[in-house]
C-alpha cells in the first residue's frame, strides 16, 4: 500500500493510531478517494518522511491534545463570563437525534430570544469553541450546544466546559460500539448528562420513547421532563415527531408556547423529499445506528403505493457485534422493501444479505 493510502486511512480513522493499525491490514488504494486533504493531513504527510506515519501522528496528536486543553479552559472561562450576563445554555447528548432536536429547538426559541446553535454536527471541544468565538456575543441569550462522545467521560468533560442550564438526552443506540467497547459502556456514557444535570440541579429533558433512556434515567433516580409526553406515551411516534416534541419541551422551559412557526427539515436525517430524481426519497444517510436503521426500514415498509427500494452499505463501528446486528437488521428488511441495493462487498453487506435469506 502506498504512503498516500496510509495517510488517507490515518485521517479516515480520525488519527486513532490503534484503529489505523488494525484497519491497515485490509485497506486498499480506494481510501485515497475518500480523504480530504486537511491542514493536519498535509502536516502528517510532511512529518511522515523523517518520523514515519505513526511517529508523525504521535507528535501531532500530542500537540493537538495540548491545544485541546488550552481551548477547553478558554471556552469554559468565556461561557462563565457570558452566563454572568444572562446567557443560558442548552446541551444536547445522545446516540441519535441530537442535531435534529437542536435545530428544531433553535427554530422555536429564536422566535423569542437571541439564540445561537452550534452548526451541523459541531460537537467537540474545537467545534464548540469555534462557534462560541465567531457567533456568540454579549447580546446572545441562549446558546444551544450539541455534545458528542466516543468514550466514557467525554460528555461530562464537555458539559463541565459549557455549564448547561438544561440538558437533553435524545436516545441510546449501538452507535460507535467499536470505540465504546460495549453496549453497557454506551449507556453509561450517554447517562452522564443525566448525572451532571442532577449534580448541578439543572433541568433534564429526556426521550421517553427510548426504552434504554427511560431505564437508565429511572435507575439513576434523576427527575426528567419526558418527551413525547411521558415515558409510557407515544411509543409509536416517528423519529421526527419525537424530535419535534423534544424541541417543544425545551422551548416550553423558556416560556414559549406558540408553536405555529415552521421548523426546517434537517438535511440527511430522515429527510423526505420528492424532488430528487423524480422519486420520493427518504434520506437517512447521516445517522449510523441500529435503532435509526430499524425505524427507517419500518417507515419504508409503510410506503405501499410505491416500489420500495432500500439502499445501504450497512452500519459502521459495531465491533465484534457487527455480524449479529447486521444479521438481525437483514431479517427486519423482509416485507418492508421490494428491492435492496447493498453498497460494497464486506461482512456488513454479507450478513444483511444472509439475514434477508433471499426473501427480498
Amino acid at each position: 500500500m502506498s504512503r498516500l493510502a496510509n495517510l488517507a486511512l490515518l485521517q479516515l480513522e480520525q488519527y486513532d493510531t490503534e484503529r489505523y493499525l488494525a484497519a491497515s491490514r485490509d485497506i486498499d488504494e480506494s481510501v485515497v478517494k475518500r480523504a480530504r486533504w486537511t491542514g493536519r493531513l498535509k502536516l502528517t504527510r510532511l512529518l511522515s518522511y523523517p518520523l514515519g506515519i505513526v511517529g508523525a501522528n504521535t507528535l501531532i496528536a500530542s500537540a493537538v491534545k495540548t491545544a485541546e486543553v488550552v481551548t477547553w479552559y478558554r471556552t469554559s472561562a468565556r461561557i462563565a463570563q457570558l452566563k454572568q450576563r444572562g446567557l443560558r445554555v442548552v446541551a444536547i447528548a445522545g446516540s441519535y437525534g441530537k442535531t435534529s432536536v437542536k435545530n428544531y429547538a433553535y427554530d422555536l426559541i429564536r422566535t423569542k430570544y437571541r439564540t445561537v446553535a452550534t452548526p451541523e454536527s459541531f460537537n467537540t471541544i474545537f467545534g464548540i469553541a469555534k462557534c462560541l468565538e465567531y457567533e456568540v456575543d454579549a447580546k446572545t441569550e441562549v446558546f444551544i450546544v450539541e455534545v458528542g462522545a466516543y468514550h466514557i467521560g467525554d460528555i461530562t468533560h464537555l458539559l463541565t466546559m459549557v455549564s448547561p442550564d438544561i440538558g437533553v438526552l435524545t436516545g441510546m443506540a449501538r452507535q460507535h460500539l467499536e470505540r465504546f467497547g460495549s453496549w453497557e459502556n454506551i449507556q453509561i456514557a450517554k447517562s452522564e448528562i443525566a448525572v451532571y444535570m442532577d449534580k448541578v440541579q439543572g433541568k433534564l429533558v429526556a426521550n421517553g420513547s427510548d426504552e434504554a433512556v427511560v431505564k437508565n434515567v429511572e435507575k439513576l433516580g434523576v427527575k426528567a421532563t419526558w418527551y413525547p409526553n411521558s415515558p409510557l406515551a407515544k411509543r409509536g411516534a416517528s423519529r421526527n415527531e419525537a424530535n419535534l416534541d423534544g424541541a417543544k419541551k425545551i422551548a416550553r422551559l423558556f416560556g414559549i408556547t406558540n408553536f405555529d412557526m415552521q421548523v426546517r427539515q434537517v438535511k440527511n436525517r430522515f429527510e423526505m423529499t420528492i424532488k430528487r430524481y423524480g422519486m420520493k426519497v427518504i434520506d437517512d444517510s447521516f445517522s449510523s445506528n441500529d435503532i435509526g436503521f430499524v425505524e427507517a426500514v419500518k417507515y419504508l415498509g409503510k410506503q405501499t403505493k410505491y416500489t420500495r427500494i432500500l439502499v445501504t452499505p450497512g452500519l459502521v463501528e459495531l465491533g465484534s457485534e457487527s455480524n449479529a446486528i447486521h444479521l438481525g437488521l437483514g431479517k427486519g428488511v423482509i416485507g418492508n422493501a421490494d428491492y435492496v441495493m447493498l453498497i460494497g462487498k464486506n461482512e456488513r453487506t454479507a450478513n444483511l444479505e444472509k439475514g434477508m435469506g433471499g426473501q427480498v
